[in-house]
């Protein structure tokens, strides 16, 4: 059998359209992509757990429109995805949440209303969310976030007779970053001998899993070849090291000596 197939008129000529992933597909993509769990089979170890409700996020929409794709790393990811005030504490269980909501509050060309972004914006909360949703990533980044409180406060006389209430947010803030998950807090006068000998013992042994990989000055994914890559490796690695052992340097000159004028019991 044939068919005559009349064709009037002329073809109009080809265009490019700008397609973006949206939707629970993209997003198990993302999460085999990552090696993450997807949606069928989200299991969170105990200290994974959600704490996350869709009223806690927060979206900035004039912070996001202000940023710029090529600048991504300079970005706050956490403020990005709606989620500024968990940050470190945020699972990512919490990150992967916040991100579908950004997507379907934010998305160029499926979202409605005033939380709509462009294409450029929208890559920002993707970088964000690659950042965050593997620990390794979301480490590197808290491990510089500018919102972290480095500042010891100098030991002065004043400071001296307040020395619970100066310096005890000081061992708090700087217990996140132990690898260990039992950290011994600054207690009081009233604390057991047994507990301050612990607390000496911990903190002039401290052992951090605070690194500076993010940032990397070599982008090792430009590399022409393998070769390249592995020269561009090294060097990173290098400066990681020192990076940590300069920050631990700093970080001991700060609280060792903060460590020797705890009150005795």
């Amino acid at each position: 059998m044939t068919f005559t197939v009349d064709v009037r008129g002329s073809l109009s000529p080809p265009t490019i359209a700008y397609v973006y992933p949206f939707g629970l597909a993209y997003f198990d993509y993302q999460c085999s992509r990552y090696n993450l769990v997807g949606q069928e089979g989200d299991v969170d170890s105990e200290d994974e757990k959600e704490q996350l409700s869709e009223s806690d996020i927060v979206i900035d929409v004039k912070y996001i429109k202000s940023l710029e794709a090529k600048d991504w790393k300079e970005q706050d990811h956490y403020r990005v995805l709606g989620i500024p005030n968990l940050r470190v504490k945020a699972s990512t269980k919490d990150v992967k949440k916040a991100y579908k909501y950004m997507v379907l509050k934010c998305h160029p060309d499926k979202s409605q209303g005033n939380t709509k972004v462009d294409e450029e914006a929208f890559t920002c909360i993707q970088k964000a969310y690659e950042q965050l949703c593997v620990i390794d990533g979301k480490r590197a980044y808290d491990s510089i976030d500018p919102n972290f409180d480095n500042e010891v406060p100098n030991v002065t006389e004043h400071n001296k007779q307040n020395f619970y209430k100066v310096f005890g947010p000081v061992i708090e803030r700087n217990a996140q970053w132990s690898i260990n998950k039992n950290v011994p807090m600054l207690g009081s006068d009233s604390d057991e001998i047994d507990y301050v000998n612990d607390f000496y013992n911990f903190w002039y042994d401290f052992k951090s899993w605070r690194e500076y990989s993010y940032l990397d000055e070599e982008e090792r994914d430009k590399a022409d070849c393998k070769e390249e890559r592995r020269y561009l490796d090294k060097l990173n690695k290098q400066e990681r090291v020192r990076r940590k052992k300069e920050k631990s340097t700093d970080c001991d000159s700060a609280l060792i000596p903060l460590l020797k004028i705890v009150p005795k019991v």
